[in-house]
């Protein structure tokens, strides 16, 4: 891996560390007590890292082979991106329930944290294990947490914001088995693989 590639993994771990701890032990993390990403400090880093996320779909895509099941991982990114900035820009502002603030912010900065252990450690077999697993299992809860938090706020927003979140609703949806599935292929996948290996 690239030095310069290597570092930014490394800032972007440790920035997700720092939303985990706020998520789970608000008053203890460095964004103040507010829960999930009420806090204005941990809002901010969480686009700027979603900023990331989405330059890395897009590095991602451009090198791949085009194929129908690298173009479902593909559109699978950018959903998943772009409904996590629309939940931190148009749910999370009229959220009232603390415990769903906590598991949207905690699942997604877990499932980052992961992701960027994985990459930093390409050569350990149980953190690319684990990126699979931790992948299928917080995509099922994130996702219906996400769920949850959009119908919640459905009769507080605005009218083009409520129309937005419905169609968000619908496609989260009916993506959650797709999307499962395909993170639990790729970890029975991965799996099999190492066994084969050893």
């Amino acid at each position: 891996m690239h030095p310069a590639l290597q570092l930014v993994n490394a800032v972007a771990l440790l920035s997700w560390s720092l939303l985990l701890l706020h998520a789970v032990a608000p008053a203890a993390g460095p964004f103040g007590g507010n829960a999930g990403l009420r806090a204005d400090n941990a809002r901010s880093l969480f686009l700027v890292l979603q900023g990331l996320m989405a330059t890395e779909v897009v590095a991602i895509t451009s090198s791949r082979k085009l194929s129908i099941g690298n173009l479902m991982q593909t559109m699978l990114g950018v959903l998943i991106c772009l409904f996590r900035i629309s939940c931190a820009i148009l749910v999370v502002p009229f959220l009232e329930n603390a415990l769903l603030q906590k598991v949207l912010l905690a699942g997604w900065s877990f499932s980052d944290t992961v992701r960027y252990s994985a990459l930093l450690g390409k050569d350990v077999r149980f953190l690319q294990l684990l990126r699979r697993f931790c992948s299928a299992l917080l995509f099922l809860l994130v996702a219906s947490a996400e769920i949850a938090a959009c119908w919640t706020v459905l009769e507080t927003v605005a009218t083009t914001a409520k129309a937005l979140l419905q169609v968000q609703i619908i496609v989260t949806a009916l993506g959650l088995p797709v999307g499962t599935m395909m993170f639990l292929k790729s970890a029975m996948k991965s799996k099999s693989k190492d066994s084969k290996e050893e």
